[in-house]
């Protein structure tokens, strides 16, 4: 580490201490908003080389130097918006293109990382090319909650290599909090701790000492919660995540508590909307496999 970027970090580590006697709310580094503006916007190349190569283990020569942020830009008034995508995209200095999605919602990426993959892929071959000059794809998708399928999981992490063009890795913070030896000497680590809001400010302090270029999206995150406009545009993303949330509860109450019919539809086809697995819906709602599964097809057919 050099003397600028040990100042700057000890600048930044001074700030974070007055933020926090100040008493400002401990921001969620998954939430959509908070995401995008540490590692989705131009500027914050930085930062996302240093996640880039901590999460995927990349050192040396495999190591991403450079790297392309593709922002996206959302207006605020579709920020209440249940399905807006806040995607972090951005293609490395090799050519590869790699697609982060915090993730807080209880969901199924299965089908929508197939489509997100091929999507990129598709979009990286120019009329006239060969297939064969399709750009590699890094799909990375961080989830802050568990699930059934992955409580399977052996491990915080699940890494698939599709194909020689696609790559998978998932991160299930919950696992990963759970783990009871985690080491500042390993980068991985330094990541998922930096993401996870259950890290104590200390072990924080200590992960951005070791990555300066983490502190930078700290910073980001201190902006967030002083600044007025931008911690409306944080909480609300938060409220839509707990709408979804809300609507599913009451759902349930609804339908399976009175045990009308047309209510336990209802929370079958909000499930399949949110890509609950049918198992889970089934579980759910007592319905009937064929009975989900075709309540699943006449919603994709109407999309």
């Amino acid at each position: 580490m050099n003397k600028e970027n040990n100042e700057e970090n000890q600048k930044f580590l001074k700030l974070s201490k007055i933020t926090k006697e100040k008493g400002t709310k401990k921001l969620v580094p998954l939430n959509d908003h908070a995401f995008k503006r540490m590692f989705g916007e131009k500027g914050c190349e930085p930062q996302l080389i240093t996640l880039l190569n901590g999460l995927t283990n990349r050192t040396g020569v495999k190591a991403v130097k450079k790297i392309t942020i593709e922002e996206k830009k959302i207006p605020r008034e579709d920020y209440g918006d249940k399905e807006i995508r806040l995607d972090v995209l951005a293609t490395s200095d090799k050519g590869e293109q790699f697609n982060i999605e915090a993730q807080l919602r209880n969901v199924d990426m299965g089908p929508r990382g197939v489509f997100y993959a091929a999507r990129l892929l598709t979009k990286s071959v120019k009329k006239g090319q060969n297939y064969e000059e399709m750009k590699k794809v890094i799909m990375i998708i961080i989830f802050g909650t568990q699930s059934e399928k992955r409580d399977n999981y052996k491990g915080y992490c699940k890494h698939d290599t599709i194909n020689k063009y696609t790559e998978k890795y998932e991160f299930v913070l919950p696992k990963f909090d759970s783990l009871e030896n985690k080491d500042l000497n390993n980068p991985q680590h330094r990541c998922l701790m930096f993401l996870s809001h259950k890290t104590d400010e200390k072990m924080r302090e200590k992960v951005m000492k070791m990555e300066p270029k983490l502190a930078k999206a700290q910073k980001i995150m201190d902006h967030i919660n002083r600044d007025t406009e931008e911690k409306e545009l944080y909480e609300m993303r938060e409220l839509v995540k707990m709408d979804i949330k809300n609507a599913r509860k009451n759902d349930i109450e609804e339908g399976i508590g009175i045990g009308k019919e047309e209510g336990i539809i209802k929370v079958a086809l909000n499930s399949i909307k949110e890509n609950i697995p049918i198992k889970t819906i089934i579980k759910i709602t007592g319905l009937p496999t064929e009975k989900i599964q075709k309540l699943k097809e006449e919603y994709e057919s109407n999309k």
